[in-house]
């Protein structure tokens, strides 16, 4: 699954974009979303884009604790998000634990015999929805069940040690 190109999305709200005005701030960091006292900043570097969560501190005219991303729009506007409180952090899986999720999905909906169409469904759409979300899925259900063979395969040896 490749994941889509972001670059018109941040370079249009780049253009449009205040210029942060702070105490001990150097460089021309835009603001991208700001919610509460979390602000999501964009910086043009010689490099490319750099992302950026602050928290607005003493009276909107210093910020602190800044999380760098690198060119990371994805994990800079995931930041904001729960650093800001739109959203709660349980409320955020890793690609890891949806790509359990989704072999836990497939493991019911291949052994259940007995499901609702209504469970069916759901469960369905809510694989259909990790498989889209998850960047380089197939790669991480590949090693989840890899990993998952392995110990399965220790534990059958040692098994057989001990008869």
């Amino acid at each position: 699954m490749e994941q889509k190109n972001q670059a018109p999305e941040y370079q249009k709200l780049m253009e449009q974009a205040p210029q942060i005005r702070a105490s001990s701030l150097e460089g021309d960091y835009r603001t991208l979303a700001e919610f509460g006292n979390v602000v999501l900043a964009g910086h043009q570097t010689r490099f490319g884009m750099e992302f950026v969560t602050w928290e607005w501190v003493q009276n909107r005219t210093a910020l602190w604790q800044g999380h760098y991303y690198g060119d990371d729009y994805d994990a800079a506007k995931q930041d904001f998000t729960t650093r800001s409180g739109l959203l709660p952090q349980e409320r955020i899986f890793s690609d890891r634990q949806l790509a359990e999720l989704y072999r836990c999905i497939h493991e019911t909906l291949e052994n259940s015999g007995s499901i609702t169409p209504e469970r069916e469904k759901l469960l369905t759409g809510s694989a259909e929805q990790i498989e889209a979300a998850v960047p380089h899925f197939e790669e991480l259900v590949q090693k989840s069940s890899e990993a998952e063979l392995a110990l399965t395969e220790e534990d059958d040896l040692g098994m057989a040690q001990r008869f």
